[in-house]
């Protein structure tokens, strides 16, 4: 990997928006963070539909929860597009891929950087189907284990990806 332009390294941490986003990989010019914590609790989609894209949760990051952060002090061109692989974690491919300011972690990337990414107590949405064939969305529980949930659960918390 090359050496990073933006002085960022996994695992740190910064506040932006008034929120808190730890730092989960770098490349030579760009920054992937989670937040450190969860941001509020709500329904992946209230329609329980799966599919990340027409998702509710996505409509309320990439709308009111971004216009949130920017006028909390948050540089807009911090938030640049980004793509996230919506591939099921049954491995179908039927919802393809978005491209989103602010997302949600997916099963695979969550797999590949568990190590950079902290812990937390309450579960919480990734942005990866089940499976097209049914309603559940996969979550990360408190012990770090994925598991499935209805699109419609309230309860699940939100921890939003840039």
């Amino acid at each position: 990997m090359k050496e990073n332009k933006h002085g960022f390294e996994p695992k740190q941490e910064f506040i932006m928006g008034g929120i808190a986003w730890t730092v989960i990989q770098t490349g030579a010019d760009w920054v992937k963070c989670i937040t450190s914590e969860c941001v509020e609790e709500g329904a992946f989609d209230e329609e329980n539909e799966n599919d990340f894209v027409v998702s509710s949760l996505r409509a309320y990051l990439n709308g009111d929860f971004l216009r949130r952060l920017i006028a909390a002090g948050a540089p807009e061109e911090m938030f640049e597009y980004f793509n996230i692989d919506l591939t099921a974690d049954d491995g179908l491919k039927n919802y393809g891929g978005d491209r989103v300011r602010i997302g949600l972690i997916t099963c695979e990337e969550y797999r590949l950087l568990r190590g950079n990414i902290p812990t937390l107590s309450n579960r919480w949405w990734t942005a990866t189907a089940d499976s097209p064939i049914n309603p559940f969305v996969r979550s990360v529980s408190s012990d770090g284990v994925l598991r499935c949930y209805y699109a419609y659960s309230g309860d699940i918390s939100v921890r939003p990806l840039c």
